[in-house]
């Protein structure tokens, strides 16, 4: 089971695509590229353009520009733009029709509320520019190994 759903993955990839073609890019180029149905990513590029982090132009020389800075584009925004809030467990919806009927015994739900606050603050912390160059300096997510002495150096 992955993570992100399809439609989460897919905005990423147009997202990344739009940043390394300053130009812009069709839909129908996006699509080409990374196999994409059109329908499908018509229905994900307007949603983008909806939430301001891509500009249309229509015409021959048409397409898709993102006009937000990778920096100012956190993974938990993407994902509430395309409906698909995070939600570790169903207690940790914000509704009131939520289904568990241990909810008000759970010898987890705090714990799990816990987890599932930490996780959401890493979306929040986490930026497509982090995602588009995890070892840049000040990125959230530095990739790299750390060596640990372990014992004596004998």
């Amino acid at each position: 089971m992955s993570f992100f759903s399809r439609k989460m993955d897919y905005a990423l990839l147009v997202l990344s695509h739009l940043h390394g073609n300053a130009d812009g890019s069709s839909a129908r180029e996006i699509s080409s590229k990374f196999s994409i149905s059109r329908p499908f990513l018509a229905n994900i590029m307007k949603t983008l353009c909806h939430h301001g982090y891509l500009s249309s132009h229509r015409g021959v020389h048409g397409g898709y520009v993102l006009i937000r800075k990778p920096e100012e584009i956190s993974l938990a925004d993407i994902m509430q733009s395309l409906d698909e809030t995070f939600h570790l467990t169903d207690c940790s919806k914000d509704t009131e029709k939520q289904t568990c009927s241990a909810r008000t015994f759970c010898p987890i739900r705090t714990g799990m509320s816990s987890v599932h606050d930490r996780i959401r603050n890493i979306l929040s912390d986490v930026t497509l520019a982090d995602i588009l160059d995890p070892v840049r300096p000040n990125s959230t997510i530095q990739f790299g190994l750390e060596l640990v002495s372990h014992g004596s150096d004998k």
